[in-house]
């Protein structure tokens, strides 16, 4: 019932830099100069509003997802948390309480700021068991500004443990109940077979509202939803997905706006497909189609063959670019062909030559060939996790 770590506890620095393949002093000089290693972004949010996030640099985003391989993933995660975890995400979350009578579905407010460098240095200390220097340099370097950044490839694997130590309490109380519960990082749900008393509910939700206080935590009150088959105008939605009939769904006002989306896009293509902002709303319309899909939706073919027939181009400039960046490429030493840089910048101008081959295939054509020639020396898992730093 509750995660447990596999490995053997890390006990010194040095033992930490010889599992990440980075030598202490990097590891340090990153972990104390943070300020250089991430950028802010604003991402739009579905209602709207945008969300502030911040994106590590590739140095940092490295050593990240060497921690991730080498601590994350050797944690057993129990069966009612679904975020972050391989085979696991909303539409698997959201299928554990189809069928359900009643639905409460909770909401964290501010769940990853909420997150302090205190509770990070806990989670490796007490529960991975690592000795207080390599808890504190980790918790460095998986923090910003003492608190769990959005945006850390890391962030997520600490979301989900931050209750280690108490959410088993209440997942027991409610599967003695015969209540499900899970949690998708900051969304947390509990269904029941059954009519729910009010008082009830309201236990449920007090005894929630407990845990996540004791880790100074709170629920988000006006994203608290109470749903339940008795009233057949009430939408059960799960993390964004109705189940009213059974299986995750897409709710029908989201798929009127996806289709509103894909009749935008056919409308932009008409003027140009060659612009920034038209492969913006064709990547975003896609993406969409691409969830309709997944979940079986019957439009989703239509869509897509929609977006197909309509998708981005370069124009001469972006033509241009490509062509130089084929060339930088190409004069890259043997030396640069196994580093993880130029695995990216690669495999990106591949995808770019994709683009390319739409309206001009003989000239992808040549790029490819040229491209081919100065393939990556190494394969990009190697580079990205084998190489010492």
């Amino acid at each position: 019932m509750r995660p447990y770590y596999t490995k053997k506890p890390i006990g010194t620095t040095a033992a930490l830099a010889s599992a990440l393949r980075v030598s202490e002093p990097v590891l340090k000089h990153a972990a104390n100069n943070l300020d250089r290693h991430y950028t802010p972004y604003l991402i739009p949010k579905g209602d709207g509003k945008q969300r502030a996030i911040v994106i590590p640099s590739l140095h940092l985003k490295t050593i990240q997802k060497r921690i991730n391989r080498e601590i994350f993933s050797h944690i057993e995660y129990p069966h009612y948390l679904y975020g972050g975890i391989d085979g696991k995400d909303y539409v698997r979350n959201a299928g554990a309480h189809k069928d359900r009578h009643t639905i409460i579905a909770l909401d964290v407010k501010d769940f990853y700021p909420s997150i302090t460098f205190e509770r990070v240095l806990g989670v490796y200390q007490h529960f991975l068991k690592f000795s207080p220097e390599v808890a504190e340099l980790l918790a460095k370097l998986t923090t910003f500004n003492k608190r769990v950044p959005q945006g850390a490839c890391t962030s997520s694997h600490l979301a989900n443990l931050v209750l280690h130590d108490v959410e088993y309490h209440v997942v027991q109380y409610c599967e003695n109940a015969g209540l499900t519960y899970t949690r998708l990082l900051d969304d947390i749900t509990v269904s029941s077979p059954k009519p729910l008393p009010v008082q009830r509910v309201s236990k449920i939700i007090e005894m929630i509202s407990k845990m996540l206080k004791g880790k100074g935590l709170r629920l988000k009150k006006p994203k608290t939803r109470v749903s339940s088959k008795s009233n057949p105008e009430s939408l059960m939605e799960v993390t964004g997905l109705w189940l009213n009939r059974g299986a995750p769904r897409v709710n029908s006002a989201t798929r009127r706006a996806i289709r509103v989306e894909v009749y935008q896009c056919k409308q932009a293509a008409a003027t140009s497909r060659t612009s920034l902002d038209y492969h913006k709303k064709h990547a975003s319309a896609s993406g969409k189609v691409a969830m309709l899909n997944y979940l079986m939706h019957a439009e989703a073919g239509r869509l897509r063959k929609a977006l197909a027939d309509i998708l981005p181009l370069y124009d001469v400039s972006e033509m241009t670019k490509t062509r130089k960046i084929v060339e930088m490429l190409s004069r890259a030493s043997v030396a640069d062909r196994g580093k993880y840089s130029f695995s990216l910048s690669y495999f990106k101008t591949m995808q770019r030559l994709n683009i390319v081959a739409r309206s001009d295939a003989a000239l992808a054509h040549s790029l490819r060939r040229k491209l081919l020639v100065c393939k990556p020396t190494k394969p990009s898992s190697a580079t990205l996790y084998d190489e010492p730093i």
